[in-house]
């Protein structure tokens, strides 16, 4: 199975990107299946051996406090074959979280692991959008608020591809520091 280290979004962040996927203007605009903020990829990972020793590597990690999450604007990515649409996040506490997930995963034995950077939240690839249609979206929801969350979870996503989506499904969650909210 393929394996993606991330963050499962906030109710009220999810919901305000869902509605923003509502105003993609046609059918050129491919929206994400799935929001989430990934930290890093791990691949396919299959060995029973090492699926337990990752399991057992996030259930170890630690920061002291929950860590900021502050949504930074939008932006345009290319990600591999395909332009993206994505909302930065702005963060050196979860900078610092993909690194120690990153570690983790070569320490339990998976190989191609790669960290995710910049990190942003995929909204959709727009590879077949004329790019004045892309600034012109870009340049009406630039203003958009979002409200700064704290985090004190990661979840482990697997994922399958087919002809037209990746579908991710959140596999299990690791508490990486104390449930709160920052003062």
């Amino acid at each position: 199975m393929y394996l993606t280290i991330g963050i499962t979004l906030p109710d009220d962040l999810r919901d305000a990107l869902l509605a923003l996927q509502n105003h993609f203007q046609d059918k050129s605009w491919e929206p994400a299946s799935f929001l989430f903020l990934p930290l890093c990829t791990l691949g396919e990972v299959t060995q029973p051996l090492t699926l337990e020793e990752l399991d057992h590597a996030l259930h170890g990690l630690r920061l002291k406090e929950p860590a900021s999450f502050v949504p930074d604007g939008f932006d345009v990515f290319t990600r591999r074959d395909r332009i993206t649409l994505e909302l930065r996040v702005r963060s050196p506490s979860l900078d610092h979280l993909s690194v120690k997930s990153l570690s983790a995963a070569k320490r339990a034995g998976v190989r191609n692991a790669r960290i995710c950077a910049p990190l942003s939240i995929p909204l959709a690839t727009i590879s077949a959008v004329p790019p004045e249609d892309v600034s012109a979206w870009i340049q009406l929801h630039h203003q958009t608020v979002f409200t700064t969350s704290s985090i004190s979870e990661i979840t482990l996503f697997r994922s399958w591809k087919n002809r037209e989506t990746t579908l991710f499904t959140p596999e299990a969650n690791y508490l990486f520091a104390p449930p709160g909210s920052f003062v």
